[in-house]
């Protein structure tokens, strides 16, 4: 009896012993637990970039590049497209420390209408967060094309449009739309141009800028600009010009591209970025090259905000993001890529390869025309395809 007795009390002391050893380590388990939870929250921090300037090359680029910058930044980037308008009605409707639209990507009117409406932005300018912003030129900071931003869009390109023309056919492009009015003969039925009344703007921004190069000043009221001699003298070429046109004239950018591509078209006024970028995917010759007048092409841009409504944690990934998308490597690589200048101001490690390709920044920078009358505009969108002869 005394011998069971001993195993019996053995027995529960080891029992005892192996319940007390297996104890130990829970808080160990538990702290591991906490860490890996930090972790996760870490790994899950992300922010919803929304793009409403982009179109089909941009968008290219960006699905090449957010996991790049994803990966560099440690942040997940949810990239989205929308519309500039449906994008102002969700904003209107959030609250202080509720957005969920951490950064977007927009066109002047777009940024415009939104601080019109009263919607608040971060102010970018001096953000501590976006030391690369410094790498921008100060001007650009105040105003979006001539809407006052005042620091709270930054540009993220200038999108530009210029004279397209088939090296192969054309040596010796012409310098000015007056050259190009002269020289019409020798191109005529090879001379591109997009419908006026098309919905992409092409067709009558070339007419616009047709007008600019005979001296049209659309700074002044449509009803001014109306009794000018230059505005009656540039209509009239326009129609002795239109005779030289390829017929019929394109509806839409890739009907353009398709008569480029059979030679029908051999020279053109369009955006540069997105023409030759859509050379490079085969769609144009490769002998397409761009060339710019000093009398001036339409200019754009695109410009990246952070909407106030969203949390302060948010605002500083937002921040960051902002930060990648204006340094010299992403810019230079979307020139490479897109041949679609840079939104920063710091062009000297441009590889030659761009320059063999589009103007140089000195050469465009000062003779970036916006469309800055609504009405003149408005006017060759209804009447363009009356001027075509």
């Amino acid at each position: 009896m005394k011998s069971m007795f001993k195993v019996t009390v053995i027995l529960t002391l080891c029992f005892a012993i192996i319940i007390g050893c297996s104890s130990k380590p829970a808080p160990a388990d538990s702290n591991k637990e906490s860490k890996g939870n930090q972790a996760s929250e870490q790994k899950q921090q992300s922010i919803t970039f929304i793009d409403t300037a982009g179109g089909a090359n941009t968008q290219k680029f960006f699905s090449d590049i957010i996991p790049k910058a994803s990966s560099e930044l440690g942040i997940k980037i949810n990239y989205v497209t929308g519309a500039g308008a449906e994008i102002q009605q969700r904003l209107a409707a959030q609250k202080q420390g509720e957005g969920d639209i951490d950064v977007l990507l927009l066109k002047p009117d777009g940024i415009g209408n939104m601080i019109q409406a009263g919607i608040p932005f971060e102010t970018l300018e001096n953000n501590p967060e976006i030391p690369n912003i410094s790498l921008v030129a100060a001007g650009e900071l105040k105003e979006a094309l001539g809407v006052a931003t005042n620091g709270t869009a930054v540009p993220f390109w200038h999108d530009q449009f210029g004279i397209l023309y088939n090296s192969d056919k054309i040596k010796n492009p012409p310098k000015s739309w007056e050259e190009f009015y002269e020289r019409r003969n020798e191109w005529a039925g090879h001379i591109g141009m997009i419908r006026p009344d098309a919905k992409s703007g092409g067709g009558r921004i070339m007419q616009r800028d047709f007008l600019l190069g005979y001296g049209v000043d659309f700074s002044k009221s449509f009803e001014e600009v109306q009794k000018t001699t230059e505005w009656t003298n540039g209509l009239a070429k326009i129609g002795d010009f239109s005779k030289a046109l390829f017929k019929p004239l394109a509806s839409e950018p890739p009907v353009l591209f398709q008569q480029f591509a059979s030679e029908d078209v051999w020279i053109t006024e369009y955006a540069i970025d997105y023409t030759l970028w859509s050379r490079d995917q085969g769609l144009l010759p490769e002998s397409v090259k761009s060339t710019f007048f000093p009398s001036g092409h339409y200019g754009g841009a695109a410009y990246l905000a952070i909407p106030s409504s969203i949390s302060d944690s948010q605002k500083e990934l937002a921040s960051r993001f902002v930060n990648w998308m204006l340094s010299e490597k992403t810019q230079i690589n979307m020139m490479e890529t897109l041949w679609i200048y840079m939104g920063i101001d710091k062009y000297d490690n441009v590889p030659q390869t761009v320059w063999n390709n589009v103007p140089s920044w000195d050469v465009v920078k000062n003779s970036r025309i916006p469309l800055n009358n609504n009405d003149a505009y408005t006017f060759l969108k209804e009447k363009g395809m009356d001027l075509v002869k």
